[in-house]
């Protein structure tokens, strides 16, 4: 099982940094204390990028007493775990309208039960990372630690430059996971959008 201090000398090791740190809760070492201040940030940063099934989950975001005044006519509070929303409502309805502004999403559905909402959690719990998932989070707290931890031009350049390649190949991985969502349509629907349908010749 990894720990935070795990993840860190990975992150150490992928500068080419032998060393080892030992405690970032209550830092000591200058090293610690630089990789406390990244890992949270590198965390959700690796988390959103990534998307891991790990860290999706489905909930009900309350409605909120405030209501738009104008363009929408319900609004509900966002959630403060949420680091991406990735649908709202039911995943085959193209219809669905919303917006995300100052801390609500607004919408004009009243969904009694509170919005149905997919998203990205901010998953802290290393228990629940994934080889992949920790091998991202490394490599972006590596990147974001580089400048202060190593003088070397040439490491952070060479991790500008694998960071995307690798990221690629790990959504891939986990992508493969879950299966694509078919997104149902009709032709009224595509005309009423003013859209293009598309007629047979016969």
């Amino acid at each position: 099982m990894y720990s935070k201090v795990d993840i860190c000398n990975l992150a150490l090791s992928q500068l080419g940094d032998k060393s080892t740190v030992e405690n970032i809760d209550s830092p000591t070492k200058q090293t610690e204390k630089v990789l406390a201040k990244w890992y949270d940030i590198s965390r959700r940063a690796a988390l959103k990028t990534m998307m891991p099934n790990f860290a999706i989950t489905r909930d009900l975001w309350a409605l909120s007493a405030e209501t738009p005044a104008f363009g929408y006519k319900y609004a509900y509070m966002y959630r403060s775990d949420c680091l991406k929303i990735l649908g709202i409502g039911e995943a085959d309805n193209p219809s669905t309208d919303y917006s995300i502004e100052n801390g609500y999403v607004l919408t004009n559905i009243l969904y009694k039960d509170g919005l149905p909402v997919r998203y990205v959690k901010d998953e802290q719990a290393i228990t629940k990372f994934n080889d992949s998932f920790i091998l991202l989070f490394s490599l972006l707290l590596a990147r974001n630690i580089a400048p202060e931890i190593t003088e070397s031009m040439t490491i952070i350049s060479n991790l500008e430059k694998n960071i995307p390649v690798k990221t690629m190949e790990i959504m891939a991985l986990e992508a493969q996971e879950n299966k694509p969502i078919i997104i149902k349509s009709s032709k009224l629907l595509t005309a009423r959008r003013g859209l293009k349908v598309g007629v047979s010749k016969k």
